[in-house]
């Protein structure tokens, strides 16, 4: 029952996040990455299997551990930046998965402070904004030849993708929750579950230039995640999983509604 609730709440996940990266805009799609889907699924199913504590204690280093989501879609941003025809998908792969893991490993040198790890996470969402703003919003960064995969363009192809490396990523990140403990665990759960195969369906089946505007509205996203993460260390130990989950699902709910308010307030011509 356990493994069936983590598949089910997963796929629903990612499937709602692709649905609306294909209605929307690529900046909404990587706004809305940030909403603690993948991250909540980590730690909300942390708290079931080893506890609520364990899982405060986890996101406590899931803050930081943010920093390594972020650094996974330069690595990736940088591949497809340089050359973003389908055959460079492996080594687009290989470079955000490789800044994840060398990031994770360097931040968990940080002592386990939630001031810390805020403190660490907001200085590389205003570093990667920076970084990431080169990437125009509506117009191609460079020339895109346009070569998709057309066989990625088939419901059924699409549908296993999500559900298999979603469900996947969920089921070893908790499944080695209790091997690796609060600290590495919660880095862990920082793991882009539901944005990292977002970058690939579009990559392949719209293309680098649509993954590119995507990944430059990322960093803005996860302060919805640090919301998230930050909530669920107080709120667990307090309210126990499911009503702190709720409460922290509000909280990030609340972020993203007042950050919209006011993108929209600055962007508009006056």
């Amino acid at each position: 029952m356990l493994v069936l609730a983590k598949i089910l709440i997963t796929f629903l996940s990612v499937v709602l996040l692709v649905r609306v990266a294909e209605k929307m805009s690529p900046r909404h799609a990587g706004l809305l990455a940030g909403f603690p889907l993948g991250t909540g699924i980590a730690l909300y199913f942390f708290g079931w299997q080893q506890g609520a504590d364990f899982a405060a204690t986890s996101a406590v280093f899931t803050l930081s551990g943010l920093t390594s989501a972020v650094c996974l879609a330069w690595g990736y941003w940088r591949v497809i930046h340089w050359r973003s025809g389908l055959g460079w998908v492996p080594v687009a792969i290989a470079a955000g998965l490789l800044c994840f893991f060398t990031s994770s490993w360097l931040l968990q040198q940080l002592p386990p402070h939630r001031g810390v790890g805020l403190l660490v996470v907001v200085l590389a969402i205003l570093l990667f904004r920076t970084l990431f703003g080169v990437i125009h919003d509506t117009a191609p960064t460079r020339h895109d030849p346009h070569i998709h995969a057309t066989w990625f363009h088939q419901p059924l192809v699409k549908l296993v993708f999500r559900a298999a490396m979603a469900t996947l990523t969920i089921l070893l990140i908790t499944g080695l929750a209790d091997v690796l403990g609060p600290q590495r665990a919660g880095l862990l759960a920082a793991f882009p579950v539901s944005f990292f195969p977002l970058l690939l369906i579009l990559h392949l089946g719209q293309g680098a230039n649509v993954v590119a505007r995507t990944i430059r509205s990322y960093p803005d996203g996860l302060g919805a995640l640090v919301v998230y993460a930050l909530c669920v260390s107080y709120s667990y130990p307090l309210l126990g999983l499911h009503w702190g989950t709720v409460v922290s699902l509000l909280a990030a709910t609340l972020y993203l509604v007042v950050y919209g308010a006011i993108r929209q307030r600055l962007l508009r011509p006056a």
